[in-house]
Formats: C-alpha cells, sequence, structure tokens
C-alpha cells in the first residue's frame, strides 16, 4: 500500500501551545493534503517515524498548526522542532495514486547491491506502517521492508529489482 519515503511535507518549526501541538513550515502546495487520521513521517534521528495527525489547523498556505498523536506535551513538542515532515508514498501532492505499484513488483527477481542474487518477490504485504516484500528464494523466505530507501533500481524490462540492504538483513 503506502510507504515511507513520499515528498517532504514541510518542517516542524516551534512548539505551538501546551498540548503537544507544533508549527509546521509547508511546502508548497502540501497543506491542502495534510488530513487527520493520516500519517506524516517525522525525521528523527536519520529514521522517518510515521505519527499520525489528530488535528489540522492550516494558517496559511505556507503554515499549519498540527497536534500529532503521541506528542503530547511541551516538551515533546520541543524534541522534534527543527525536523522535516515527509507525506506517504502515494499520498503527497504531485502523487497519481501510485502508492498500489509495489505489488506490481511480484515475480521479479530481486538483488542486493552487496549480497547479490537474494530471489524472487512471492509476496507484498501492504501493511500502513511496514509493508514488506516477501523475497523467496531456494533455501529461505527473507522479509525485506517495502522502503524507497532500499530500492535502488528497478528494471521492468528485465523484471528485477536491485535493493541497497543494510548490512545484515540478508542474514536474519
Amino acid at each position: 500500500m503506502l510507504v515511507p519515503g513520499g515528498a517532504k511535507a514541510g518542517r516542524i518549526s516551534k512548539p505551538y501551545g501546551i498540548r503537544g501541538e507544533v508549527n509546521i513550515i509547508l511546502e508548497p502546495k502540501a497543506g491542502n493534503h495534510i488530513e487527520p487520521d493520516n500519517p506524516l513521517f517525522i525525521e528523527i534521528d536519520g529514521q522517518r517515524v510515521p505519527f499520525f495527525v489528530e488535528e489540522v489547523e492550516l494558517v496559511s498556505n505556507e503554515q499549519a498548526i498540527i497536534k500529532f498523536e503521541f506528542i503530547d506535551t511541551l516538551e515533546v513538542a520541543r524534541e522534534v522542532s527543527g525536523c522535516s515532515l515527509y507525506f506517504e508514498v502515494g499520498h503527497q501532492p504531485d502523487s497519481s495514486e501510485a502508492g498500489d505499484d509495489l505489488s506490481n513488483l511480484i515475480g521479479y527477481t530481486a538483488f542486493d547491491r552487496e549480497s547479490g542474487l537474494l530471489g524472487k518477490i512471492s509476496d507484498y504485504l501492504p501493511h500502513p506502517m511496514n509493508p514488506v516484500f516477501v523475497i523467496q528464494s531456494e533455501n529461505m523466505e527473507l522479509m525485506v521492508p517495502a522502503v524507497r530507501d532500499f530500492i535502488d533500481h528497478i528494471n521492468p524490462k528485465e523484471q528485477s529489482i536491485q535493493f541497497i540492504l543494510p548490512e545484515g538483513l540478508t542474514t536474519l
């Protein structure tokens, strides 16, 4: 379904209020696509962590006040100040609902840049918080997070996909 790594939505500039609300400096047209009950990914220490939007108030085309689930104090809001915000792939301003295109990779041969041949993608599990590819090789089944950052290249003509996987992921 949808995976992290989408378009940038904006940046958390500072806390707003005492309930954990934050002031967001928005990317162009991003405000029209932020909705309650949908997650935005906050980049914390290089990782994009999903937080569901509870409330959103558009102040202008360039600014919004957002209340996220689990960010409920001024202290926590301060901790995420300065962090970038991202949409899910498939839920972003310039998307053409391409979120389901990853299921089209079933049957593709999967390679890792370091490990070489991994096997064939036998399934795609579209869990909203952690979608994964299931890769079947001769002697094992490997589950690889369907994260755009892990995908180096997709070759539709050869029906192959090249991953750049973190060290150790193929030996779990």
